[in-house]
């Protein structure tokens, strides 16, 4: 797995800034005047809200295998593909939901889009009885369209803010790039790409900070399942190959999003 210093280092400064805002923003809410340390009033968001997020994608390195020959056998054999890297990548998400107050259950239907991820690695083991055959890198990329239905439970409101936990499931649609070798760059030829339909599923935990009486910042972290992808099989020649198979697409994720509320709260709670 290859760590972006730029995309932690930005991911860390966006969450100190954001975490900031809450005790500016917490000012807003002091009446002008004589009054101005007496508590203001703020109505509960409502139940119904649409939502957006972007984050950082911490990539987990996926299991990759292609059928080749087995140079001492001339067979067919399944290869595992080793020393295999994975970029790391940013999402954006968008989405609608409802739910039942600040401690209760809370459901919402989501479409998520991640950025192009580059995929390295190295077919092999090979069989300790051949020669073994001179290095050849593989590469390809994958991206990946997701619609999730997630399930959260809001575990109370301690004054503006409201500590969730929840879980999604769904179907992810992950593309390939074509595929390429690099042994002989003068001889590379390339497989190509192909587009595959996935279970997808996700564990996320979070907290929400009502910043208004009908915005919500949400920062939480999610550990995102995006099923599998695979390669084509005709390549440049016009030859059929095995697919390339990329297995167990999961990430680590953090995002920053906003909840915008609509209709009429829950009776007034006081503002300190």
């Amino acid at each position: 797995m290859r760590i972006d210093r730029f995309g932690v280092v930005a991911a860390t400064l966006a969450a100190g800034a954001l975490l900031a805002v809450p005790a500016s923003a917490g000012d807003l809410y002091h009446r002008p005047g004589s009054i101005k340390d007496a508590p203001a009033m703020m109505s509960t968001a409502g139940p119904c809200y649409w939502r957006a997020d972007v984050g950082y994608s911490w990539s987990n390195d996926p299991d990759v295998k292609w059928t080749v020959t087995d140079p001492g056998t001339g067979t067919f054999v399944t290869e595992r593909v080793t020393n295999v890297q994975i970029d790391n990548t940013w999402f954006g998400e968008t989405g609608f939901g409802c739910g039942s107050g600040s401690r209760g259950i809370r459901g919402e239907l989501v479409y998520g889009y991640h950025g192009k991820r580059k995929i390295d690695g190295e077919p092999g083991p090979w069989n300790p009885a051949s020669t073994p055959p001179t290095p050849d890198p593989l590469h390809t990329a994958v991206t990946t369209h997701t619609v999730m239905f997630n399930a959260f439970y809001d575990l109370g409101k301690w004054d503006r803010v409201v500590p969730y936990v929840g879980a999604g499931v769904g179907v992810a649609y992950n593309k390939t790039d074509e595929v390429y070798f690099t042994a002989n760059p003068a001889l590379t030829n390339r497989i190509e790409g192909d587009e595959k339909w996935s279970l997808a599923w996700s564990l996320m935990a979070g907290i929400g900070w009502q910043i208004s009486e009908r915005a919500i910042l949400d920062i939480g972290y999610r550990y995102l399942d995006m099923g599998k992808a695979n390669s084509g099989t005709i390549d440049t020649a016009g030859f059929t190959n095995p697919p390339v198979r990329l297995d167990d697409l999961t990430a680590h994720e953090f995002k920053i999003g906003l909840r915008y509320h609509f209709g009429g709260g829950a009776a007034p709670h006081m503002m300190k």
